[in-house]
């Protein structure tokens, strides 16, 4: 009974409702055993029914639809910004946002700088009927799973990346990793994910992405970056830096990187925060052959580009489009598309807490042997 009601709250990707048949269909139970368990699950709070007015001109009550209560509640989104700052919203099912006033930057100390975000939240608990079902803590960095930010290179002054603008200095707390620490402060669980994957994740499950099976997003605005979902599942890799374009060599014999190597597309390009679009126009080949060898290797289905180009999309596409074609093998027709969500990151982290909540279910539900 336990995993045939599993089985069922798996069903559920996100907080759209679903119907009893749409149930039989992905699960593959009869439909005995699938109203059983949806009485069961309602019963426990598990599940709630909602029932849609009947449509005009037609006949009957429409089906009931079915949600899970656990995806209802609001997602709190931390952003750590290059920067410097830190930013904290409230994140409904539907995709509003709620925005609390800015904390500590992410440079202070960690005393100072949680209590700030345990402020923040409480101002935005005080406003919601739900309190929040998780947090998600946006960084600016790669994110390993159980560490913290990885080490930086100093970098001299004369090979100082990106032309003029350099990333706030970072605490000591953020060393290890923070996950449990700002769980405990917040009262509910935190989820650490790179900025970029983070884009990436709410443009391939709510934008430009959805219905894909492959998809590359390129993040531009305030910093290169880019993330990778396959089938729905963000792929960060063995150390976190997965889709870092930053940190791809494009000269042989560029300037010193902080990531200890040199020649970086980061140190190669103007494109950190106060920049104008315009200083992008060179950005496009460049990202695109950053993007070539992973393009031929994992063969996606299209690559996404940040929505905030907006105007400058075009050209900066038909620089990635026009490179890639140059250095892939013709079979790789890849879709170069523009984005569809500005602010990309809030989609990711309705993304990312839905994901987690399926992954719970996913696992054992008794001790291993």
């Amino acid at each position: 009974m336990a995993l045939l009601e599993r089985l069922v709250l798996a069903s559920f990707a996100g907080p759209g409702g679903l119907t009893r048949l749409d149930l039989e269909e992905l699960t593959g139970l009869s439909r005995t055993v699938v109203a059983g368990m949806v009485s069961s699950l309602l019963a426990r709070g598990e599940l709630v029914e909602t029932r849609e007015p009947p449509a005009p001109g037609a006949r009957g009550r429409p089906p009931a639809r079915y949600q899970r209560a656990a995806l209802l509640p609001p997602v709190l989104l931390i952003q750590l910004t290059k920067d410097g700052a830190t930013s904290v919203s409230s994140v409904s099912g539907d995709g509003t946002r709620s925005l609390a006033a800015d904390c500590a930057p992410w440079s202070a100390p960690w005393r100072t700088w949680s209590r700030s975000v345990a402020d923040a939240v409480g101002l935005l608990r005080a406003r919601s009927q739900a309190p929040p079902r998780l947090a998600v803590l946006s960084a600016p960095f790669p994110v390993a799973e159980g560490q913290g930010a990885p080490r930086m290179h100093e970098v001299p002054a004369e090979d100082e990346p990106m032309r003029g603008w350099r990333m706030a200095p970072r605490a000591r707390w953020l060393e290890e990793d923070p996950r449990p620490a700002l769980s405990d402060r917040l009262g509910c669980t935190t989820l650490l994910v790179n900025d970029a994957n983070l884009a990436a994740l709410g443009e391939a499950r709510f934008g430009a992405g959805r219905g894909r099976r492959a998809v590359f997003h390129v993040s531009v605005v305030g910093g290169i970056g880019a993330g990778f979902v396959f089938e729905g599942r963000l792929f960060t890799g063995a150390h976190g830096f997965s889709g870092e374009l930053a940190h791809v060599q494009v000269t042989a014999d560029g300037k010193a990187c902080p990531c200890g190597n040199h020649g970086c597309l980061a140190t190669e390009v103007r494109c950190g925060p106060g920049h104008a679009p315009g200083d992008r126009a060179e950005l496009g080949p460049l990202v695109g052959r950053a993007l070539a060898p992973l393009v031929t290797t994992l063969d996606p289905d299209c690559v996404v580009v940040d929505a905030r180009l907006a105007g400058q999309a075009a050209a900066f596409m038909a620089g990635v489009t026009s490179e890639l074609a140059r250095r892939c093998p013709p079979q790789v027709a890849v879709a170069v598309v523009a984005g569809e969500l500005e602010d990309a990151q809030r989609f990711g982290a309705l993304a990312a807490a839905d994901a987690h909540a399926v992954t719970l279910l996913s696992q054992p539900a008794w001790p291993a042997l």
